[in-house]
């Protein structure tokens, strides 16, 4: 866990001294780290040190407000596009597959934390 801090927060690093040195109009990347199931007031300089410096010295969403409570995706989905649920076809920690997944139930938005429905979707889109 401490390497993968660490070689997330020299990452970030490396790309804030490459944007910080474009003088172009060009679009820059994002890394968007959304920590699943972490409370954010648990990380402090004591408690978790790589993740608060790379919290303090990026972007902290002080009062951020989930728009499916509990469930990863359906937040994720909205930070990553700026869009509501219903735009990113995932709701919840499902996602519209737009055909029935047999694993599934033959559903068309499968609860896709499971091993078996998630090879089906992939399977179905050929690992895209």
């Amino acid at each position: 866990m401490r390497r993968a801090i660490t070689l997330l927060s020299a990452s970030m690093i490396a790309l804030s001294a490459g944007a910080a040195s474009a003088q172009n109009a060009k679009p820059r990347n994002l890394i968007l780290f959304v920590p699943d199931g972490l409370r954010g007031g648990i990380v402090t300089a004591e408690t978790a040190p790589a993740m608060a410096e790379i919290r303090d010295k990026g972007v902290n969403f002080k009062n951020s407000h989930s728009l499916f409570p509990t469930f990863t995706m359906a937040n994720s989905s909205a930070l990553s596009t700026g869009h509501y649920l219903g735009d990113t076809g995932t709701f919840s920690n499902t996602i519209y597959t737009g055909y029935s997944s047999a694993p599934a139930g033959d559903t068309v938005v499968p609860f896709i934390e499971n091993d078996a429905v998630l090879a089906d979707v992939d399977d179905h889109f050929n690992g895209d």
